[in-house]
C-alpha cells in the first residue's frame, strides 16, 4: 500500500501526460562534474544528457543518468525532497595522501553555493556548500605520509540535506538545473583553492550531485 505523502506526491504527477496509467517509484537523478588544474569556476549540472562530451570521452550513465539534456522526458515527474554531494576520485593504491584530496575537496565545497533552478525562476532552493559538511571539517596531515591524520569533524554529516517541508517538483519537457557558484574574494583562499583543484584533477577527481525523490512514469 502507498502511503498517504506517496498518494499526495503520484498525485502531484497525474497531469500533463498522454496515460493516465503510471509507475511509481522511490528514484535518483544525478549528474558530475570534473576539475581542472587551478581553474576556479562555476558549473550547471543537468544540462547534458548520456553521450554529451566529457573530459576525455563521451558521458556514460556512471557520470548522469539523464537521457535528455536538462530535463525530464515526456511522461515522467519527479518531486525532489532530497539533495546530496559527494566526492568521486580514483585515487591510487601509490597515491602520496588521501587526506590532502580530502581537503581540497572540503575547500572547494566550502567556497560554493548551491541552487536548484526551474526555467522561468531564480532559484527554488538555495544552500551554502559548509551545509553538506560537518561543522568542523578537516582532513589534514602533519607532514608525514606515514603519521598523517584524517579527521571528518565533531559532528556527523551524511552529504544530504531535505528539502522537506517545500519539496521541488519538476515537470515533464520543464527545464531544470543545479548551479554551483564556486569563488572566494580573498586572493589568500583562491590560491589555496588552486593549488587543491590540482591535486583533484591529478587524481581525476569529479563532484556528483544527486537529487533523491519520487519518479513518476506513464506506461
Amino acid at each position: 500500500m502507498l502511503t498517504k505523502g506517496a498518494k499526495e506526491a503520484l498525485a502531484l504527477g497525474q497531469g500533463g501526460t498522454y496515460s493516465l496509467s503510471r509507475d511509481a517509484l522511490k528514484h535518483q537523478i544525478w549528474d558530475t562534474r570534473f576539475f581542472t588544474a587551478a581553474t576556479i569556476n562555476d558549473a550547471t549540472f543537468f544540462t547534458q544528457s548520456i553521450g554529451a562530451p566529457w573530459r576525455v570521452g563521451l558521458k556514460t550513465k556512471n557520470e548522469t543518468n539523464l537521457s535528455d539534456s536538462g530535463k525530464l522526458p515526456n511522461g515522467q515527474t519527479f518531486l525532489a525532497v532530497r539533495m546530496g554531494i559527494a566526492l568521486i576520485s580514483a585515487f591510487p593504491y601509490t597515491g602520496l595522501n588521501a587526506a590532502d584530496v580530502a581537503q581540497s575537496f572540503i575547500n572547494v565545497v566550502q567556497s560554493s553555493v548551491f541552487e536548484i533552478r526551474i526555467a522561468g525562476r531564480e532559484f527554488d532552493f538555495q544552500i551554502h556548500g559548509r551545509q553538506f559538511l560537518p561543522s568542523l571539517a578537516i582532513n589534514g596531515d602533519n607532514g608525514s605520509v606515514v603519521a598523517s591524520t584524517h579527521r571528518v569533524g565533531d559532528m556527523i554529516a551524511s552529504g544530504w540535506v531535505n528539502l522537506n517541508p517545500a519539496p521541488i517538483f519538476i515537470d515533464q519537457l520543464v527545464s531544470f538545473n543545479v548551479a554551483m557558484l564556486f569563488n572566494n574574494p580573498d586572493t589568500n583562499v583562491q590560491l589555496t583553492l588552486q593549488q587543491g583543484l590540482s591535486i583533484l584533477a591529478g587524481y581525476y577527481s569529479t563532484m556528483q550531485v544527486t537529487l533523491e525523490g519520487f519518479l513518476t512514469r506513464a506506461k
